[in-house]
């Protein structure tokens, strides 16, 4: 069955480009349109969308407001808001992600005609919309919990599975308005505005290759399409940890803001993050962020000396990384080609906290889309530090964190309310401390 989009916004031209650009896509219906908030209500209990397109900024009752009662009304309906590129809709939408909305999608502007304003909205929404929703409608089967995967992995450890390589880099999108992900399992973006293509990834159109399990290894690894978790088990006692990474996309503004505020004001090394967003975001995220926590939580800047019970948010268009110099760690930018279709990119600041830190290097994959993220951890393995990964009952798109769990490169799988004291647990009183300790 089709996927049933509520499509919710005040403007009608903009009601008409979304459903016009909608009814294109193969296995996409839109089942109702809604002028207002009220209406919108109406609609969910009338019409029983699969996910809602909400706008942010409405009269009445506004985008934010509408959200709040779509939680009480229907608390895992999936919504994804459709916000200007402005300061006041920046503010709105990071404000909507907060209170948990699913994701959000910028309003095409500044574009010549109708047909490349459709290009937008379908190269940004389609995606989004597919992994939100599990692709086309039917029968879902219950995310499985790590001990039942592993349990399935100790009886297939030397079976074959479908993979396909990594392809890490291209230039950013000309005609997105926002960086975009890989799809979680079944597609994602891409950079064309076909209408014949919109909604397929290079992961659909990558050559499907059937190896061993066991050639799946941190120094490789390719893309695990199915099968089961595999958790990377080490006898060898843990090393300190230095400092922490983190990397998040769809769902990962509500699930770092839960996760940050169990953290302790003294929490004894630093933590930077990689959230995809939008460079117009990413400040007023930051300042959401540090006004719920008691660690001091800042938008990155190029230079700034990593502190512990800090937190470094990575500026939108912008890969962020860690720099090492005369015994103390910095953080340095830069607007070099997007990796995994993103800018900044979850690998590049893996990559670079396995070179600084090594064995001290601790990642946290949170819920997102795509994959990005997986080489990083690969690189953290290979310099001996750790990986934990959200599980998938707790995340939005288990796209992130499956890829690297099914690749084996994480040593836990943990549900979001227990990664807060697993590194309180790992930075304690008790845990290994580094020589010096200051990073």
């Amino acid at each position: 069955m089709a996927i049933r989009i509520l499509v919710v916004d005040d403007s009608v031209v903009i009601r008409k480009l979304v459903t016009s650009t909608l009814s294109e896509v193969r296995g996409m219906e839109v089942v109702a349109t809604a002028a207002t908030g009220k209406i919108a209500l109406a609609k969910i209990q009338q019409c029983s969308p699969d996910i809602v397109i909400l706008d942010v900024e409405m009269p009445d009752m506004d985008g934010i407001e509408t959200l709040q009662h779509i939680r009480k009304l229907a608390p895992r309906l999936p919504v994804i808001m459709f916000s200007t590129k402005t300061e006041r809709g920046a503010v709105a939408t990071i404000e909507a992600l907060t209170r948990g909305a699913s994701d959000y999608v910028t309003k095409p502007s500044n574009v010549g005609n109708v047909l490349v304003a459709m290009a937008r909205v379908r190269e940004d929404l389609v995606p989004k919309i597919q992994a939100l929703t599990g692709g086309v409608r039917g029968p879902r089967k219950p995310p499985s919990s790590p001990a039942a995967s592993l349990a399935k992995a100790a009886t297939s450890s030397t079976t074959q599975i479908r993979t396909v390589p990594i392809a890490t880099t291209m230039p950013l999108p000309t005609t997105s308005a926002t960086p975009t992900t890989g799809k979680a399992t079944t597609g994602t973006s891409s950079t064309t505005s076909s209408s014949s293509t919109a909604g397929t990834s290079p992961l659909s159109r990558m050559t499907t290759q059937v190896i061993a399990r066991s050639q799946v290894t941190a120094s490789n690894p390719v893309i695990v399409l199915d099968g089961p978790v595999r958790l990377h088990r080490s006898t060898a006692p843990r090393p300190p940890v230095e400092i922490i990474a983190i990397g998040a996309s769809t769902g990962g503004p509500n699930a770092l803001a839960e996760l940050l505020a169990q953290l302790p004001e003294e929490f004894p090394v630093p933590i930077v993050i990689v959230q995809h967003m939008l460079a117009t975001f990413t400040r007023h995220f930051a300042e959401r962020l540090a006004a719920q926590c008691r660690i001091k939580i800042v938008e990155a800047n190029a230079g700034d000396t990593v502190a512990p019970g800090h937190a470094y948010i990575a500026r939108g268009d912008y890969h962020l990384m860690t720099v090492r110099r005369l015994g103390r760690t910095s953080l340095a930018m830069n607007q070099e080609v997007a990796e995994n279709f993103c800018r900044p990119a979850v690998d590049v600041l893996f990559r670079s906290i396995a070179h600084t830190h090594g064995a001290g290097a601790l990642a946290v994959v949170l819920t997102g889309m795509g994959h990005d993220g997986l080489r990083g951890c690969g690189a953290i393995r290979d310099a001996g530090g750790d990986v934990i990964v959200q599980d998938e009952q707790s995340s939005v798109v288990w796209g992130m964190p499956g890829f690297v769990a099914r690749a084996g490169l994480a040593s836990q799988v943990l549900a979001l309310d227990q990664l807060a004291s697993e590194l309180r647990r790992r930075v304690g009183p008790g845990a290994p401390r580094a020589a010096g300790a200051v990073p």
